[in-house]
């Protein structure tokens, strides 16, 4: 018995869960593991429709390592509070940066996965954290002037397409599209578990403020940035040329055949480049 009570978790799942309030009453859901102030912190954000637990394997490849791990489910989804507001940029920020300030952290790498890439990235340029930024597969809109209208409207149809009662359906296909030649049957099931759940009002003004280009500044972010994205989210051939306009200190890999979930489908790959990165 006394070694059952002593058995540290081998899952993300068994991590106890904490909580932390934002605007008086949303209650933000995270996980802290290896609590060691000295340590470097990984924080850990997830994207559009999913929670946490898409980290499962970097909680395995990193539990045991002398770091701290945060992974967090943004507001509206996981287990975090759902309420009827508006999903914007500064909304996932201060959630991020209150779970930080109850723990003490100023300095973190920041991984985000998907849309939780533009909120890490507005996270840092509007709070007082630091640290460093690892974009897996992030989504951005760019805004620099030479935007055609035609983009314009492609990305505002785009930002609408979750707005009505088909929102389930729309998710559902959107999920369809994410997994690449070679992703695993495991990682699509995942998605399909999560993402379809999505409230269609969390989901929609999550999609509309994504596109919306006060969340877009022409900004560099000067710090060290590593970059991994797959052509199966239908780069630019320019892409990398864009993210060094971005991020001056850019470590930039591009996959070929990956889907969109690389920390998942890649898992080994991605947590060597990552250990090495910090």
């Amino acid at each position: 018995m006394l070694i059952g009570c002593s058995r540290q978790p081998q899952t993300l799942n068994e991590v106890k869960s904490e909580y932390v309030t934002i605007d008086d009453s949303v209650r933000v859901h995270y996980k802290f593991w290896n609590r060691k102030p000295e340590a470097k912190t990984i924080c850990f954000i997830h994207g559009f429709g999913c929670d946490m637990n898409t980290w499962e394997k970097q909680f395995e490849a990193f539990r045991d390592d002398d770091v701290q791990l945060v992974f967090i489910d943004l507001p509206g989804y996981g287990k975090s509070d759902k309420p009827p507001v508006e999903y914007t940029f500064d909304f996932f920020a201060r959630a991020i940066d209150q779970v930080l300030d109850a723990n003490n952290i100023k300095d973190a790498v920041f991984v985000g996965h998907s849309l939780g890439t533009p909120v890490c990235r507005h996270m840092l340029m509007t709070t007082d954290h630091s640290g460093a930024l690892v974009d897996v597969d992030g989504v951005y809109c760019f805004y620099d002037g030479s935007e055609t209208p035609e983009y314009v409207e492609a990305v505002n149809q785009f930002g609408h397409a979750f707005d009505g009662p088909d929102c389930r359906e729309v998710i559902t296909g959107f999920v369809s599209s994410l997994a690449g030649k070679d992703t695993p049957q495991w990682v699509t099931d995942y998605a399909m578990s999560v993402m379809p759940e999505t409230p269609q009002y969390v989901a929609s003004s999550t999609m509309q403020h994504l596109v919306e280009r006060q969340w877009w500044p022409d900004q560099q972010l000067d710090l060290p940035v590593m970059v991994i994205c797959t052509q199966n989210s239908g780069l630019e051939p320019d892409n990398k040329q864009r993210m060094q306009a971005l991020y001056p200190n850019l470590d930039y890999t591009e996959l070929t055949t990956c889907g969109h979930f690389i920390h998942m489908e890649q898992a080994e790959m991605f947590n060597v480049k990552l250990k090495a990165f910090f």
